[in-house]
């Protein structure tokens, strides 16, 4: 092997690498060496890059991923205990479970065990039914919160990001060098089109109305070569792909941090037989928590569960060079998204599985 041949590998590949190999272990998706700003602070308060659009656009997925991770472990807590007290009122025994390794399996256990609780007791019981109509959690969503990351995404681009992002035919300011466009102001040199004052060799020294290929004491449109001073941009300048993600994430994380209240549920049974009854009151008193977590904490951010985890795919693509740090945190919060989603998805259809042989699902 040639000891002298080098190898450029980017930041993130660099870090996805080492998560690869350790198995999130010294850079655990949650811990502080990996992104301390998943963990405290306020994430989108943090820089990760000097580039003003990646740098907004990390920190709302980050932002966004920290809320879901939240949210997973409140809704998986919820569906779990709801199941597992129900399970206890009717004598069931709830397996043993490890939710570390395996997002969502207390939930899937607590809940496994009610649900063939459940159909024992109603099996057992001759036409035995039970009823159930309920209504779903009301959720609201602060807008504060949305508008608080929304505002990151505005963000102000320095003179050069103006130039390197804005179509050269669009680009205005004062030219500090030939200007090859229209000049609001005095041209001096050749002018295509009509000049209001000549010089003696013939060059524009006045208005022209037409185009100048020459210095410019005005505003220059269109064409600069030298370096412009104060650049504008005469058309919307939005990077489409990098707006909309940081946007999505905002919109993601206001979800997430929604406020839901517990179900109404109101329960009635065909007979009156001891564990019927016994299964209609511990359904009254945890069932509206359970369907707080299937559907209002589960179920209704499914969508935005799913654009968080695909932002974080395509992260590492978008940030480019923006440092080990920026990439140790994209990292982090894509793998802790999609354990996340891998919680919630299980949950919900755990949860789905009581709810729906008493007939709650709505």
């Amino acid at each position: 092997m040639n000891k002298n041949l080098r190898y450029s590998v980017s930041p993130v590949v660099s870090v996805l690498l080492l998560l690869g190999c350790k198995g999130m272990g010294a850079l655990a998706p949650f811990s502080s060496a990996a992104c301390p700003q998943l963990e405290s602070g306020d994430p989108l308060s943090a820089t990760y890059a000097a580039d003003a659009l990646v740098n907004a656009r990390i920190a709302a997925f980050v932002a966004a991923s920290a809320s879901l991770h939240e949210l997973s472990l409140e809704m998986s807590g919820t569906a779990s205990q709801a199941c597992a007290s129900m399970a206890a009122d009717l004598g069931a025994t709830v397996p043993a479970s490890n939710e570390g390794a395996d997002p969502g399996s207390s939930t899937k256990a607590s809940c496994g065990a009610l649900a063939a609780r459940i159909d024992q007791i109603l099996e057992a019981g001759v036409s035995a039914k039970v009823k159930v109509d309920a209504q779903a959690p009301r959720c609201e969503v602060d807008a504060s919160t949305k508008a608080e990351c929304s505002g990151k995404c505005e963000v102000e681009l320095t003179p050069g990001e103006i130039v390197a992002r804005c179509d050269p035919g669009k680009l205005s300011g004062r030219c500090e060098g030939t200007c090859t466009g229209r000049c609001d102001g005095t041209c001096d040199g050749a002018c295509d089109g009509a000049c209001s004052a000549k010089n003696a060799s013939g060059e524009c020294e006045g208005q022209c109305d037409g185009q100048c290929n020459g210095s410019c004491d005005a505003t220059c449109h269109a064409g600069c070569k030298g370096e412009w001073q104060a650049p504008k941009c005469e058309a919307k300048l939005t990077p489409p792909k990098a707006s909309a993600d940081c946007q999505a994430s905002c919109s993601a994380r206001a979800e997430f941090k929604a406020s839901c209240e517990p179900a109404k549920v109101n329960v009635e049974a065909s007979a009156d037989v001891e564990e019927v009854t016994k299964l209609v009151a511990t359904l009254r008193a945890h069932l509206p928590l359970l369907l707080k977590a299937q559907i209002g904490m589960g179920k209704r951010v499914l969508g935005e569960v799913e654009t968080v985890v695909r932002i974080g795919a395509d992260m590492p693509n978008a940030i480019g060079e923006a440092g080990l740090q920026a990439a140790a945190c994209v990292a982090a919060a894509a793998h802790a998204s999609t354990q996340a989603s891998v919680r919630i998805r299980v949950s919900v259809e755990a949860s789905a599985k009581v709810s729906g042989k008493v007939g709650a699902s709505t």
